[in-house]
């Protein structure tokens, strides 16, 4: 039952703990065009460096990233090594708060959705695809996984919010051949529903209510056949590391947990091997859910799963494999709370080798504590 205390304290040795919090930050998977879209502006115009193919293919011209219409039909496709697609307001800045991007948000193509795309924002009057790069700043970059597969795919579209910037137009830099559907921009600030606040760091063997020493209970959509090091009762045994971590073996999988009690959460951690040993199987998007369920477990239905948020990691990150912490406004009632993962299967299913979860004290159950003190306070007095 000592074995959480000693993880901790190796862990705050060899694992020191760093803060980080992205400049991008995912708000949405999936999802619409933003009301209030500067890019479907009639005074907005799209620019790139160029299309594929010149553009004899039309379905994939510049045109269609402001056209507001998803799907591959609709898109642009870039054609060389340092492509870019960009939309220009006109002549007077605007803010922006906001970006939204795609390769194709109806689901049916995955493909050219992977590698690094950088956003950019420039305060020159009217830009366009002759605008010297030293006009450009940046916001943030941003690098996936292609062909994660699922409801969550990269090839989704996926909204980020960042510091508000006055500017005039954005362009993206994008890899070779990558293809998007839509370009939106917003000036509307969305603050993501759960935050990254550390990146390292270690389990707390007291209060994470997920372990499986205080009553906690790992279930899952279904885990990788055939490798011991990966099953399911490693999500909350206190270990990390590969040896003693969880894969999936299908689109969309998840990883729960189920808490002893109901309770009220307001943080969570996850990571793919905290040793650091192990970089891979760790970028993605990812759901956070909980539900109310009494007697939650893998078979409990999706529509009883309530969103707190998503979260990305960054296949560029260089501790991306480590545990990553969040916190969110406190949901009650929580009786489990589940990770959708990206990927399937042994080719690009996602590892995680510990899912932490973190409660506040109930409303009522606060209430009640400082009603205990208050008695027992009088009490000591009367005597």
């Amino acid at each position: 039952m000592h074995k959480p205390v000693l993880i901790a304290a190796l862990a705050s040795v060899i694992l020191p703990a760093v803060v980080a919090r992205a400049q991008l930050q995912v708000t949405e998977m999936n999802g619409t065009l933003f009301p209030g879209n500067y890019s479907t502006l009639p005074t907005s115009t799209a620019f790139g460096k160029d299309e594929i193919l010149g553009g004899s293919l039309p379905i994939h011209k510049i045109p269609n990233v402001r056209d507001g219409i998803y799907g591959n039909s609709n898109s642009w496709i870039g054609d060389s090594p340092d492509s870019f697609i960009g939309v220009s307001f006109g002549g007077t800045p605007v803010p922006v708060a906001q970006f939204a991007f795609g390769r194709d948000n109806t689901g049916q193509f995955a493909d050219r959705s992977g590698g690094t795309f950088t956003l950019q924002y420039t305060t020159t009057p009217n830009p366009d695809v002759n605008t010297p790069a030293d006009q450009w700043l940046n916001i943030g970059a941003i690098t996936q996984s292609s062909n994660d597969g699922g409801a969550f795919s990269s090839a989704k579209r996926h909204a980020f919010s960042f510091p508000s910037v006055n500017a005039t137009g954005m362009r993206v830099l994008t890899p070779d051949g990558a293809d998007i559907d839509e370009l939106e921009f917003t000036s509307v600030f969305v603050k993501p529903t759960i935050t990254l606040a550390l990146v390292g760091g270690s389990l707390d063997p007291v209060k994470d209510i997920a372990l499986d020493q205080n009553g906690g209970v790992a279930f899952a959509k279904d885990v990788l056949q055939g490798f011991p090091a990966h099953n399911i009762p490693h999500l909350n045994d206190g270990i990390y590391g590969n040896p003693n971590s969880w894969i999936g073996n299908s689109e969309d999988a998840f990883a729960a947990v189920k808490f002893a009690l109901p309770q009220q959460i307001n943080r969570i951690a996850f990571g793919r091997d905290n040793t650091g040993q192990f970089l891979d199987r760790a970028d993605g998007y990812y759901l956070v859910q909980y539900t109310k369920d009494l007697n939650p477990d893998a078979s409990t239905p999706d529509a009883n799963w309530l969103t707190i948020g998503p979260v990305f990691i960054d296949a560029a990150a260089a501790d991306r494999e480590l545990r990553h912490e969040y916190t969110f406004d406190p949901v009650a009632g929580a009786t489990a709370l589940r990770l959708i993962a990206p990927g399937n299967g042994i080719g690009s299913g996602r590892a995680i080798d510990e899912l932490e979860v973190y409660a506040i004290p109930e409303p009522g159950s606060a209430l009640l504590l400082v009603a205990g003190g208050a008695l027992a306070g009088l009490r000591r007095r009367r005597r």
